[in-house]
């Protein structure tokens, strides 16, 4: 098989691993505790009435509440001397989130000459024998008052037509939209209601389309497009991880190959346990010590002020001075691993046969080490740096937590915590596809680093 021919499988298989990542996390996410709506609610003032409607606005908003009805009913009213036909209606509310009321149509048929009123709407027809007379109208005047008490029976009669008929317009209802249902509209699948716009359509991940905010709201309460929210934010986090893992990467791949050609030295302990220290030491606990200790050295805590992103703040002087301790953080956390990966896999390497045999031909150490050894220790290496490139987009939660910095990982904390799905979903969607190009990648270069390797 050619490069080219597994590569193209496995970009095949990227599309069904995300669609079984999308369906797992979406199940996860809509099962796990707590109202996404009271959360956005908040501590809310008013009557319970008011409570309600605000609670039912809210969840057509972020699409969690659908209505529950019919947009158009019509009823078959024969009238004669013995009365109405259906002397008892009941009008549901509507079923589209952009109606407010109900069209409601009568088909109205009689024996002779007879005038129909429904009085409240200010309605009166004739109505001749011998056809069907259409009368349509909106339901607009509910039977219930603001605070959801039935108050108004509506009544029609006609000419010479014993008794009256009575008529219920029942509010809209809401009820929750099914979680199958839900995951099809994010997917773009399945049509949606789109509050800000109030029409249907698709728009979803087919779309391009990752859908708005439950947390983060721009103007009023409509929540804020989650594609401008990470496009906004990912310059922040690549400004502060990408110089990390590039010092950390190089750092430990130089304190690694030191180690391992200094084997027992004093060197090579002290490092060792410094990288069980570190660790074993939790990133936010490493993090304060970093500002601590910045703190009694030069007076300066790190915690970001909002002088550090006046835009543009590449630009801006600020913004670099309050990069420094995070930088730091980063990347004594990055380095421990990488380093202790770096000295076992050359340690290993340099027990083999080959480098024995290279030593013996005369070839000067510093070949032995760099040109046999060392290229033959980078696959596991390759394997450590490439999952981490995916971690340059995501942040750092902890240490963008500690120091108050505003990069994707304090909004993917965020999000989570106030029940944010849509940010959420990205979330998973975005990194499990990077994860999965990036692992691609890493195969691919397995047969650059070391010849014997073939797809």
């Amino acid at each position: 098989m050619s490069m080219r021919t597994y590569a193209l499988r496995r970009i095949l298989y990227i599309f069904p691993t995300l669609l079984g990542i999308s369906i797992i996390s979406f199940a996860l996410i809509a099962a796990s505790p707590g109202d996404p709506i009271q959360i956005r609610m908040g501590l809310f003032k008013g009557e319970q009435t008011e409570y309600i409607d605000r609670y039912n606005e809210i969840g057509m908003e972020i699409g969690l509440l659908q209505k529950e009805g019919q947009d158009f009913v019509s009823y078959n009213i024969d009238m004669d001397s013995s009365g109405f036909s259906i002397t008892n209606i009941t009008i549901p509310g509507p079923a589209s989130a952009n109606i407010e009321h109900t069209t409601v149509t009568f088909y109205l048929t009689t024996d002779i000459v007879r005038n129909f009123s429904i009085s409240v709407y200010d309605l009166e027809v004739t109505v001749e024998p011998g056809s069907t007379y259409e009368l349509t109208f909106v339901a607009n005047i509910s039977s219930f008052n603001v605070k959801h008490e039935l108050t108004t029976i509506f009544e029609y009669t006609a000419t010479d037509v014993p008794g009256k008929g009575t008529m219920y317009v029942l509010e809209p209802k809401f009820v929750k939209i099914n979680v199958f249902v839900r995951y099809l509209q994010w997917f773009g699948l399945m049509k949606r209601y789109i509050f800000n716009e109030r029409v249907y359509r698709r728009s979803g991940i087919l779309q391009g389309d990752f859908g708005r905010s439950w947390y983060y709201t721009e103007s009023g309460d409509l929540g804020k497009p989650i594609t401008d929210l990470i496009l906004s934010r990912m310059w922040y986090t690549l400004f502060l991880t990408t110089p990390a893992f590039i010092i950390s990467t190089i750092l430990a791949t130089v304190i690694g190959v030191i180690q391992a050609t200094r084997q027992y030295s004093i060197w090579d302990k002290g490092v060792t346990l410094a990288s069980l220290i570190g660790y074993s030491m939790p990133t936010f606990w490493l993090a304060k010590l970093v500002m601590l200790a910045s703190y009694y050295l030069f007076n300066f805590t790190g915690a970001i002020q909002a002088e550090a992103f006046r835009e543009p703040f590449i630009l801006n002087g600020t913004f670099y001075l309050y990069l420094i301790l995070p930088t730091i953080t980063l990347v004594l956390t990055g380095l421990v691993f990488l380093a202790r990966l770096t000295r076992s896999q050359l340690l290993d390497i340099l027990r083999q046969d080959y480098i024995v045999t290279a030593r013996a031909k005369g070839l000067s150490e510093r070949a032995v080490i760099y040109k046999h050894a060392f290229r033959n220790a980078l696959l596991p290496i390759i394997t450590v740096v490439g999952m981490a490139l995916p971690g340059l987009l995501g942040g750092a939660v902890m240490t963008e937590g500690v120091f108050s910095y505003p990069g994707l990982g304090t909004i993917f904390l965020t999000s989570s915590l106030q029940r944010d799905h849509p940010m959420m979903m990205a979330t998973n969607f975005i990194f499990g596809g990077l994860f999965l190009v990036f692992r691609l990648l890493v195969d691919l270069s397995y047969a650059l680093v070391d010849p014997r390797i073939r797809y």
